[in-house]
């Protein structure tokens, strides 16, 4: 109906945070720090993940297949590794 975005415009209700808190892996998960560029290292692999991650910790979840991992951020699947098609 014409409006501009600054008469759509609303306060978000949810808190901002200055620091965001830590997160805490399940104790089965492989945690690894994603390095500059990143670049992780997996059970000997040299895999590349989006460079937003570089500097976080990322889990990697073995899936059903032999070889395949979900890496995941936090509570988000980031993307699916399979090791068998990397080569070493």
């Amino acid at each position: 109906g014409g409006a501009v975005p600054l008469d759509r415009y609303r306060v978000s209700q949810r808190q901002h945070r200055e620091t965001v808190e830590p997160f805490d892996y399940a104790k089965d998960d492989l945690i690894r720090r994603v390095q500059q560029h990143g670049f992780v290292s997996i059970l000997g692999h040299n895999v590349r993940l989006c460079r937003a991650f570089a500097g976080k910790s990322v889990a990697f979840r073995p899936t059903a297949a032999d070889g395949v991992f979900d890496a995941w951020f936090r509570h988000q699947k980031i993307e699916t590794i399979d090791l068998n098609a990397i080569d070493r």
